[in-house]
């Protein structure tokens, strides 16, 4: 399966070496996520999809600069219904199936962390989406879009 990594920046990405490449991803992210990471795919569109992808949270997307703006609120809506679900799930969930390497341990996690989605590399370093979300996002600060990848795993 695939799935795509953005690079996201606080300053617009202007020189070469500012741009994260797929050899940047063979250390360490090939072998614990992914298979491979390709450059081989359409920017534009994988953008588009990402800007589809986050548009319910009322994100700002300027296509002349390649930027995206996270508005204030955006972590509580981005995770709410996640959340909720969470919280129904676990009341759902037996003992025997948390005890287990069951797929409702997997769905668990998932909800919590999706590891198999869009990854972000941010100030040299890559995260899922929702780890850089939680953990790095500032809500109103401006993030230009530098190199898409994709990556299968």
């Amino acid at each position: 399966m695939h799935s795509t990594i953005f690079q996201l920046e606080e300053k617009p990405l202007r020189f070469e070496e500012d741009f994260v490449c797929e050899e940047d991803f063979y250390d360490d992210f090939v072998g614990i996520v992914a298979n491979y990471v390709s450059e081989d795919v359409d920017r534009e569109e994988e953008i588009n999809y990402l800007v589809k992808y986050l548009e319910k949270y009322k994100i700002i997307y300027n296509s002349e600069e390649q930027s995206i703006v996270f508005p204030e609120g955006f972590k509580g809506e981005y995770f709410s219904e996640r959340f909720f679900k969470l919280k129904k799930f676990i009341e759902d969930l037996i003992i025997e199936e948390f005890s287990t390497d069951s797929t409702k341990v997997w769905i668990l996690k998932n909800l919590i962390e999706e590891k198999y989605g869009i990854y972000i590399y941010h100030k040299g370093t890559w995260k899922t989406f929702d780890e850089f979300v939680r953990h790095n996002l500032k809500e109103g600060q401006k993030y230009y879009i530098g190199t898409v990848l994709d990556y299968h795993f």
